[in-house]
């Protein structure tokens, strides 16, 4: 029997890459978003908020946080749809925000809980990102949703190498 693992630590290791890799980021809402699934550590990187979480979970090696396995198709609606909807007092790094009603309207990854009422997120919501933000100054586009994901998986675990 194979042991899983968690990737918690590597998703957000992913999202700590980005920040320091933003100069090669391209911010789109297009059909490119998701090209770099598969491809991890891959510059450039094109995406948008929510293709950002998904590689940062996809390049960890945890399974897909829409539920699409993968599939280039997810966005903000699908991670609201397949998290697990958790209360502030639990939000852990590598879990993930999601802003605004309905669908929602931006997607952030949890870095840091240090400040366990306003946490450290990863974002990639224009071009220039992704980069560091605290939850509550993106409250603003709408009330927060935060989601767990499961990270536990039994693939190889990839951590950026530069």
């Amino acid at each position: 029997m194979t042991k899983e693992v968690d990737s918690r630590t590597a998703i957000v290791a992913w999202g700590a890459w980005g920040v320091k890799n933003n100069a090669h980021f391209t911010y789109t809402e297009g059909s490119q978003r998701m090209a770099d699934i598969g491809h991890p550590g891959t510059l450039p990187v094109t995406a948008d908020c929510s293709a950002w979480v998904t590689l940062c979970y996809n390049w960890a090696g945890a399974d897909d946080p829409n539920g699409q396995s993968y599939n280039h198709t997810g966005y903000t609606g699908t991670l609201l749809a397949h998290g697990f909807h958790i209360p502030l007092a639990q939000v852990q790094p590598g879990d993930v925000v999601v802003y605004g009603g309905g669908t929602g309207v931006h997607a952030v990854l949890v870095y840091d809980t240090t400040n366990k009422s306003d946490p450290l997120c990863v974002s990639m919501g224009q071009q220039g990102d992704p980069h560091f933000v605290h939850d509550s100054v993106l409250r603003g586009l709408g009330a927060p949703t935060y989601l767990r994901f499961h990270t536990g998986t039994t693939n190889t675990i990839h951590y950026p190498t530069k």
